[in-house]
């Protein structure tokens, strides 16, 4: 019955071929998106999960709890905790631990490249399944080992085992191993490289090795075979009761500690803070959300066309049901039809996968699983839906007519009629595609307006170069200012944007009063480089310019919010007064207008610049406009290797920096995908519907035309009705999608303010597709010959 059943099903797709293909590709487009979408979702549950001894291996959670009784999850952990279990507690075979937050430029003397990771403990290497392809762990200070792709990136097909990469803070680093690819296998772990645990101190001379109040590392616990999960329990409450007796903790009401096995870390369904490389539980709850309205459109499409072209299958079922067909086998045919057509719209949809994996580079994006079986039962599972889903609405609706009635090429609707069920369907989509479309404009407006921002700094014909050396800087700046085309050259510890370090201030007049520093940003900077920058000043002068670093090191310029959160009157009495920098008196030379110094969506926050020629680690060239770039940096890359032979020449275009940085999104593109599909599906549904109707009103267009009436007449005539739709889905979907726009906005305190021309490019653009849509079907219905449509039966 099943075979007759599929041998039929095909039969009426080939019959209507253009409804469908119109299906076809509808359900392959959203298909495409959603099987991305599930390999997200499936690859997030995947995380950590083949680690060796998935059943005993544990991280430890922190829940810290305030003077006001609130609880908060942290994924951190004090840093003593970790050999506190080991040393005094048994039934612990091994701990691993992870301080995040290692990283920065290296370079091999060849070339610098950017590499992020994390200090680890021995235990790592054992307890965790991350191979080594070559070498050994990082157990000594100062050695670091490399991923697959990190080795390539420095060292080609070198072997990296006993090379060096050296960071200009840090020092040097010797290679010991290189971690064999992860391939499918996904980790909150990630990293380019890891240096052993025993660097730390050293790096970070400031940080108190015992502090039980300062949650910085992550504590992983292997239990012995046999140790129950309930027996760390007691472990944890151990050390929580000693911690009550021996440890200060003062400012908390509560220090406690919990377990977490390793394979369930990912999603983090208990909003812990500090977890980087975890997908919360609302970001996957999104992307199934996100699947289902892109299927949904689709699944409109076909539900839409299948009940539109109900009367020419009224008098087909209307003869089953005379033939003794039960209505269980007239929907179990037309369900048939719809997982037939959803099963071929997963291959179309697969190949669109693979379009989309050569196209889209977003690192983010996962598009491999560890169970590949799993992912293809989730393939066809969610085909299967999808074909029962579309086809649900039109099997019952067509089943349920009586066969006198289809008989004479009429089905009953179940109302749907009465309620313009179809047309609903297709505003609903117009919606949905003018609401995505909005939104990304929005998006794309504050994307673009971060990448070519000029107002809160200067980012126009500035060249940025990273210094060898801070104790040369003098000599390399007057023998860079003395070339052609450069008008002056400023030095900073970074650029604007990047690497502000943090400080704190307060007015000199606090100290005897007690109260605490304000906490603030600074940068390292001279008067050449805010000249450069092109800062407002709202009051006072900017840094000195006297040859004497003594004096020049005694004045700062400060922002608007600096001097509101000091408490200081208004910006031009603040200057002029003391204020303390860390622990040295500063006096205020001006304020500058509050400007984006850091990230766009970071609040404002207090700022200070000072003049520290020790930070110095960027020189800032301001090129004359029209000047050639080749030759400029030609002549600098010669100056350079003169003074620094055996250091590589490093630059950026600082306007060409930002752009790539924020324009370059690969956001943008998958947000692209998403209108294209969700708008073609659309326009195939508005097509499908405004074909068939046509077909239907072919002979009363020949009589309106034997009447006298014109083709301009007709087209208004057989076009007003799906107008009116789109007119419905633009009052809908504009107010909508400027309102989500909106919200996504409200997530950066410096941002656009968009246009009304992307309402009118998205409106333009909907219209246009609508009209053509429309436009060429009604016509070449108002142009057949009454002759011949009159004739037809």
């Amino acid at each position: 019955m099943l075979r007759n059943y599929l041998s039929i099903a095909w039969r009426n797709l080939w019959k209507h071929r253009l409804f469908s293909l119109i299906n076809l590709i509808g359900l392959g487009l959203a298909m495409a998106m959603c099987l991305l979408i599930i390999i997200q979702v499936q690859s997030s549950f995947e995380k950590d999960t083949f680690h060796p001894y998935p059943d005993r291996t544990y991280r430890i959670l922190t829940d810290v709890t305030n003077k006001d009784g609130k609880t908060f999850p942290l994924a951190m952990t004090p840093l003593p905790l970790g050999p506190k279990l080991l040393q005094e507690q048994s039934g612990i075979e091994q701990m691993a631990q992870v301080i995040r937050g290692f990283g920065g430029s290296f370079s091999n003397r060849i070339k610098s490249l950017s590499a992020w990771g994390h200090y680890v403990s021995p235990g790592y290497f054992q307890l965790f399944a991350f191979p080594l392809e070559k070498g050994k762990p990082a157990i000594v200070p100062y050695t670091v080992v490399l991923s697959h792709e990190t080795a390539e990136k420095f060292f080609g097909n070198v072997d990296p085992i006993g090379k060096v990469l050296e960071n200009k803070e840090m020092g040097a680093f010797t290679v010991t191993g290189v971690f064999a690819p992860l391939g499918a296998k996904q980790t909150h772990l990630e990293a380019d490289l890891v240096v052993s645990i025993a660097t730390y101190p050293s790096l970070n001379p400031t940080v108190n090795q015992n502090d039980w109040l300062n949650y910085n590392a992550c504590t992983y616990v292997l239990l012995q075979k046999g140790v129950s999960s309930a027996r760390l329990d007691g472990m944890l409450a151990q050390v929580v009761a000693d911690n009550k007796k021996h440890v200060d903790l003062t400012g908390i009401k509560e220090l406690g500690f919990r377990r977490q096995l390793v394979s369930r870390i990912s999603p983090d369904f208990q909003g812990l803070l500090n977890n980087p490389g975890v997908e919360p539980w609302f970001k996957v709850l999104v992307n199934i959300i996100m699947m289902l309205v892109i299927i949904s459109l689709a699944i409109f499409n076909y539900t839409n066309l299948t009940l539109t072209r109900s009367l020419s299958r009224a008098r087909e079922i209307g003869v089953r049901k005379v033939a003794g067909a039960a209505r269980w086998q007239l929907v179990l045919q037309l369900l048939m039809e719809s997982v037939l057509l959803a099963f071929c719209a997963l291959i179309i949809g697969f190949l669109g996968l693979q379009f989309m994996k050569s196209f889209i580079y977003a690192r983010w994006l996962t598009w491999d699983v560890q169970h590949p079986l799993v992912l293809w039962l989730a393939f066809m599972g969610f085909a299967l839906f999808t074909g029962i889903a579309a086809g649900i609405a039109p099997a019952r609706i067509l089943s349920y007519g009586k066969p006198v009635v289809m008989l004479k090429g009429a089905v009953e609707t179940v109302g749907s009629r009465k309620i313009g069920f179809r047309k609903v369907l297709i505003v609903v989509q117009f919606v949905v595609s003018l609401v995505f479309m909005v939104f990304s404009a929005v998006m794309y407006s504050q994307f673009r307006y971060m990448a070519t921002d000029n107002d809160n700094f200067n980012r126009k014909n500035i060249l940025n170069i990273p210094l060898a050396d801070h104790n040369t800087y003098r000599l390399l700046s007057n023998e860079m200012s003395k070339l052609s085309g450069v008008n002056s050259v400023g030095a900073a510890s970074a650029p604007f944007n990047e690497s502000a370090a943090p400080a704190t201030i307060t007015r000199n007049s606090r100290i005897k009063d007690g109260m605490e520093p304000l906490q603030a940003y600074k940068y390292a900077v001279d008067a050449a480089f805010i000249r450069n920058m092109q800062l407002r000043f709202v009051a006072g002068n900017n840094l000195p310019e006297s040859s004497s670093d003594s004096l020049k090191g005694h004045f700062v310029v400060i922002n608007e919010k600096a001097v509101q959160s000091l408490g200081l009157t208004d910006a031009r009495s603040s200057i002029g007064q003391t204020i303390v920098l860390d622990s040295s008196e500063m006096i205020i030379a001006g304020v500058v207008k509050n400007f984006n110094f850091m990230r766009y969506e970071m609040p404002v926050t207090p700022l200070v610049l000072q003049y520290d020629p020790y930070a110095f680690k960027t020189l800032s060239l301001s090129v004359q406009d029209g000047v050639k770039q080749e030759p400029l940096v030609a002549s600098l890359q010669g100056l350079w290797k003169r003074l620094y032979p055996y250091e590589p020449f490093l630059y950026s275009w600082y306007e060409q920096q930002m752009y790539d940085d924020y324009m370059e999104n690969e956001d943008l593109k998958l947000f692209g995908v998403i209108i294209l599909i969700v708008f073609v599906i659309a326009s195939l549904g508005m097509l499908g519907i405004v074909t068939y109707n046509m077909e239907k009103r072919v002979k009363e267009v020949g009589i309106r035309k034997v009447m006298g009436a014109g083709v301009g007449q007709m087209m208004r005539l057989l076009s007003w009705s799906f107008v009116k739709l789109i007119l419905i889905a633009a009052l809908v979907g504009l107010p909508l999608g400027g309102f989500l726009g909106s919200l996504f906005l409200n997530i950066f305190t410096y941002r656009a303010t968009p246009g009304i021309w992307i309402y009118v490019v998205c409106l333009g653009s909907l219209s246009l597709v609508g009209i053509l849509t429309i436009g060429i079907q009604t016509y070449r219905t108002a142009m057949l010959n009454p002759a011949i449509t009159l004739r037809q039966e």
